[in-house]
């Protein structure tokens, strides 16, 4: 497995990059890129916010309270009058901060559920689902917004299984293997109320428009 400062890097640079290559190609404002760059990094360390109350969940969480309410602001900027909406955004970050993060640290375990493929997946999908339909983003940046989600994700996953072969001894770490699961027996309840979701997150999936 890799460790905190290895995650940060990695998705702080790969988050980085893929805004600016968004950016350069016109696909996005600054104002979108503010808030794709903080979703990146986030997303490169959700898999460890199982970790109780350590410094990566307190990290995540406290990324996580600022990109929403700079997502409440972005989405409500011109519907309410400052004072609100002011509100809005320090209520919906205290609400991530402290009462999801409790909540969250009550009912997961380290390294189980999370760090899995199915995990990714669902991410990805939460985001297009919360970016559409409750912040009501286009459905276009919702659609990269969870690329960026179940990206950073993903490559979270993919640098502990990196981390987890010993390429000078050419052998594997016992960790290997235990970041891209689909499936365990020893918590195959867990698994398979996640794989409900996912089958459900995909049948409310709003899908853009192809034109030809």
């Amino acid at each position: 497995m890799a460790n905190f400062n290895t995650h940060l890097a990695v998705a702080g640079s790969a988050s980085l990059a893929a805004t600016g290559l968004c950016l350069q190609a016109g696909m996005i404002t600054q104002g979108e890129a503010l808030l794709l760059l903080p979703l990146g990094i986030i997303a490169g360390m959700l898999p460890d916010v199982d970790s109780d109350h350590s410094l990566p969940a307190r990290m995540v969480f406290g990324l996580l309270s600022f990109a929403m309410a700079a997502a409440l602001v972005f989405s409500y900027y011109r519907q309410m009058d400052l004072f609100t909406l002011s509100l809005l955004a320090i209520a919906g970050g205290l609400l991530v901060r402290y009462v999801i993060l409790n909540i969250f640290a009550r009912i997961t375990s380290h390294r189980g559920l999370f760090h899995s493929l199915p995990a990714a997946l669902l991410s990805g999908l939460l985001m297009i689902l919360l970016g559409h339909h409750v912040l009501h983003w286009t459905l276009g940046f919702s659609w990269l917004a969870a690329a960026f989600v179940a990206g950073g994700y993903l490559l979270h996953l993919l640098l502990d299984e990196f981390c987890s072969v010993d390429f000078l001894g050419g052998s594997f770490k016992q960790s290997f293997g235990s970041a891209l699961t689909l499936f365990s027996r020893a918590d195959w309840v867990s698994y398979m109320i996640m794989y409900v979701a996912v089958g459900l997150g995909l049948t409310m999936l709003p899908l853009p428009q192809l034109t030809i």
